[in-house]
C-alpha cells in the first residue's frame, strides 16, 4: 500500500484531535488511512489522478470534526467500577480480618497499614500501566522471571520444609512465585503463538523450568496451581486457532508437558514422606487425630461448632477451653472468621469472592486481542485456583495446602502480587478494546455509522 498524502494524514489528525482518549488515536488514525488509502486506489484503478482521487476519497469519507465528535463519544476507557469495588472490599476485609486477628490474645503483633498502603500503590501503578507493554517484552518477562526465580532458590533459606528468601528481618516464601510464574508462562505462549507446531513444543520446554522450581521449592500446592493455569492457557490458544495448526494435533501435542508433570508430581509424592502422610491425613484424619491430622480434625470440629451468627461453642473434646487455630492468619483465616463470627462471615466473603470471579471471567470472553485474553484468563486462573484451594483447605479437606486467600489471607508479598496481577487484569478491561494484534484493511466502501450495544460502529459496505 502506497504511503498516504499529507491530506490524508492531516484528516486523521484532524478527526483524532477531536477524541480525548489519546490511546486510542494511533488505532484510529490507521483505521481511517487505510481506508482512505484503499478508496484513493480504486478511485486510481478508475483512471483518476493520485491527488484528485485523494480529494475524492476525503470528501466520501464526510467532514473529519464531526466523524472525530461521534468517535469520541464512544472511545474512551471503561474503569469496569463493579471490579474496583470488588477488590477495594476483599482488600479490606482483609485489613478487618487481620486488624482482629492481630487483636486477639494470641496476637504477634504484626499488623501495620503499610502492606495495605503499599499494595494499593502497587495496584494504581499496574491499573494505569499500559498492559501492552507485556506483549511487546513478551520473552523478556518469561526470562527474567525464570532467572530472578533461580536466583531467589540459589539463596534461599530452608524454614519448615519450605525454600524462603530473608531480606533484613522480612522473609518471603518462594511458593508465592507461582502467583507470578502464570502470567509468565502466557506471555511465553503469547510470543510463540505464529510458529504453529514448534511453538507448542517450545512452550511445553518452557513450562518445565518452572515447574522444576517449584517442586524444589517444594511447594505442590503452587506446582498444582501453576500446572492448571499453564495447561488451561495453552489448550484455549490452540482451539482459538492463535498457533494456527490442526487443534485436535495440536491438542494432543499439549499432553507432553501434562505428562511430564503428572510424572513429576507423582515422583515427588512418592520421594516425600511428608506429602504422603499429608495426603493419608486430608483422606482419613481422625484415624491420627493427634498426629498428622490435627489440623483438620481441629478445622473440621470448631466449624461443626460455629453458629451462624456469634461465637461458636467449644468442641466437648476440648472442654472449655478452645484451642489456637494454628496459622490463623495466613492459612486459616477464613475457619478462625466464621469460628469467631459465625457462617455470615464465611458466606459473605464467599460471595464477594464469587462476584469477583463471574465478572472477572465474564470480561475475559469479552475481550478482542489476543493479549488482552491471554493476560487476564491467566491472571483469572490465578485467583481463582487461589480461592478454590484455599476454602477447600479452611473446610478441613486440605489435601493441597492454602497458598493465599487473595488480598485477604496474611502475607506481604502474596498482597502485593496479588494486586498488581489484579492490576494488569483490570487495565486490560479498562483499556483492551483499543488493542488489536492485526489490523485489516477494510473493504472499500463508504462509511455507515451505526450503533451497536451503545458502541458507535464504522461499518463499510461489503465489510
Amino acid at each position: 500500500m502506497q504511503q498516504p498524502f499529507d491530506e490524508i494524514k492531516q484528516y486523521s489528525k484532524t478527526v483524532c484531535e477531536q477524541i480525548r482518549w489519546k490511546k486510542a488515536h494511533n488505532i484510529i488514525a490507521e483505521e481511517i488511512e487505510n481506508h482512505l488509502c484503499d478508496q484513493r486506489d480504486a478511485y486510481i484503478s478508475q483512471g483518476e489522478d493520485e491527488k484528485s482521487a485523494t480529494q475524492k476519497a476525503i470528501l466520501q469519507m464526510g467532514d473529519a470534526v464531526s466523524i472525530g465528535m461521534e468517535l469520541d463519544k464512544i472511545h474512551k476507557p471503561k474503569p469496569q467500577w463493579a471490579m474496583i469495588t470488588l477488590t477495594a472490599m476483599l482488600m479490606l476485609i482483609g485489613m478487618l480480618s487481620n486488624y482482629f486477628i492481630d487483636s486477639s490474645e494470641y496476637s504477634l503483633a504484626r499488623f501495620s497499614l503499610a502492606p495495605y498502603i503499599i499494595a494499593l500503590t502497587v495496584f494504581l501503578i499496574c491499573y494505569l500501566l499500559d498492559f501492552s507493554i507485556l506483549g511487546k517484552y513478551a520473552k523478556h518477562c518469561y526470562f527474567i522471571t525464570l532467572v530472578i526465580s533461580f536466583i531467589g532458590l540459589l539463596f534461599s533459606n530452608p524454614i519448615n520444609g519450605g525454600a524462603w528468601f530473608l531480606v533484613g528481618r522480612s522473609s518471603v516464601s518462594l511458593s508465592y512465585l507461582s502467583l507470578i510464574f502464570p502470567l509468565a508462562y502466557s506471555l511465553l505462549i503469547y510470543a510463540l503463538r505464529h510458529r504453529r507446531y514448534k511453538g507448542i513444543i517450545l512452550c511445553g520446554i518452557g513450562y518445565i523450568p518452572f515447574a522444576i522450581i517449584l517442586l524444589l521449592v517444594p511447594s505442590f500446592t503452587g506446582f498444582a496451581l501453576f500446572t492448571i493455569s499453564a495447561l488451561v492457557v495453552l489448550c484455549m490458544s490452540i482451539v482459538k486457532g492463535w498457533f494456527g495448526i490442526d487443534k485436535k494435533r495440536g491438542l494432543l501435542l499439549v499432553f507432553i508437558p501434562a505428562f511430564i508433570a503428572v510424572i513429576a508430581a507423582i515422583i515427588y509424592i512418592i520421594q516425600s514422606p511428608h506429602s504422603l502422610n499429608r495426603l493419608s491425613a486430608a483422606v482419613s484424619p481422625y484415624s491420627d487425630r493427634n498426629g498428622s491430622g490435627y489440623i483438620y480434625c481441629l478445622v473440621r470440629d470448631l466449624l461443626a461448632n460455629s453458629k451462624f451468627v456469634g461465637k461458636g461453642t467449644a468442641p466437648a473434646q476440648f472442654g472449655s477451653n478452645v484451642p489456637i487455630i494454628p496459622a490463623s492468619g495466613t492459612d486459616y483465616i477464613l475457619t478462625a472468621l466464621t469460628y469467631n463470627f459465625g457462617w455470615i462471615a464465611f458466606i459473605g466473603i464467599s460471595v464477594v469472592i464469587i462476584a469477583f470471579s463471574i465478572f472477572g471471567l465474564y470480561y475475559v470472553t469479552k475481550q478482542k486481542s489476543v493479549l488482552g485474553t491471554i493476560v487476564s484468563s491467566s491472571i483469572m486462573l490465578t485467583f481463582v485456583l487461589q480461592a478454590v484451594i484455599y476454602i477447600i483447605s479452611n473446610l478441613g479437606y486440605g489435601i493441597l495446602s492454602a497458598l493465599s486467600l487473595p488480598l485477604i489471607s496474611y502475607g506481604k508479598a502474596a498482597l502485593i502480587i496479588n494486586s498488581a496481577l489484579i492490576g494488569f487484569m483490570l487495565s486490560v478491561f479498562r483499556t483492551g478494546d483499543i488493542l488489536k494484534d492485526g489490523i485489516k484493511s477494510p473493504i472499500k466502501s463508504n462509511p455507515i455509522f451505526s450503533y451497536e450495544d451503545g458502541k458507535l460502529i464504522i461499518n463499510f459496505k461489503g465489510n
